[in-house]
């Protein structure tokens, strides 16, 4: 029985396809401790007693039940705000129960944890593959700065008012460094990232700052918290991106 979960094991971790599975349970045998298990399934000792509750990991019982949480394994191209927003948990719920903080880079083959009950079905595609539409789609649909009722800006401002309530995260949809942290009249406070290829994210809305000039930022970090409207009385960001000084169409801005 042993070696043949090890192959179970071994097969799973060797899939090339997205990893995601509901929680597993092992039933102790001869010869298990908590360490080995640990080891197997590549988490920590301490999370594995305080999800199961035990508080001696020397106290097992042959044919005892020892719950694994549900678990993803990191391919290439991921960011924590997209594994958050297509397993349908917050950003911030995704980083505490991994022990993590906003600005972690994930690796492939890294192993993150998700709430009992959570998994992700999708669909990775070669990238000869990928249609013009198909890649536009992939590109914007998982990466906004809030997840709310989108409108586009008439004017000469091109972007996005996104609609929310106060207090929501505004998040980095992008890779960069913040080069702007100012209050900017009509539009709150208002934040800028540059990214390693020179596009300008704009983020306003914001009343509340978490970074400030000089952070590093990644996808899925956030930078600052929503405030009310001062014209029109209700929340939303407002979202901008820039190339050599000029607006590029938020719907094919480079995410990531």
């Amino acid at each position: 029985m042993e070696i043949k979960r090890k192959i179970i094991i071994i097969l799973l971790i060797g899939l090339t396809s997205i990893l995601f599975g509901r929680e597993t349970v092992v039933k102790i045998q001869r010869g298990d401790t908590l360490y080995k298990i640990s080891r197997e399934y590549n988490i920590s000792l301490s999370l594995l007693l305080g999800y199961n509750s035990i508080d001696n990991a020397n106290s097992l019982k042959i044919g005892q039940e020892i719950r694994i949480p549900s678990s993803y394994s990191v391919v290439k191209g991921d960011t924590l705000y997209g594994i958050s927003r297509n397993a349908g948990i917050g950003f911030n719920e995704l980083c505490k129960i991994n022990g993590i903080d906003k600005n972690h880079i994930l690796k492939p083959g890294e192993i993150l944890l998700l709430p009992v009950g959570k998994s992700l079905i999708t669909e990775k595609t070669e990238p000869d593959a990928i249609s013009d539409t198909d890649s536009d789609k992939q590109n914007t649909e998982f990466f906004w700065p809030h997840s709310g009722e989108r409108v586009s800006m008439i004017g000469k401002l091109k972007g996005e008012e996104i609609l929310g309530k106060k207090g929501d995260e505004i998040v980095s949809v992008s890779t960069g460094k913040v080069v702007w942290v100012a209050p900017y009249r009509g539009y709150g406070r208002l934040i800028m990232v540059e990214s390693p290829d020179n596009h300008i994210f704009a983020y306003g809305g914001n009343e509340e700052t978490l970074v400030k000039v000089g952070d590093h930022v990644y996808p899925g970090t956030a930078l600052g918290l929503m405030g009310v409207n001062s014209i029109e009385r209700n929340a939303k960001a407002f979202f901008f991106v820039y190339k050599d000084g000029k607006p590029v169409d938020i719907n094919k801005a480079p995410r990531g």
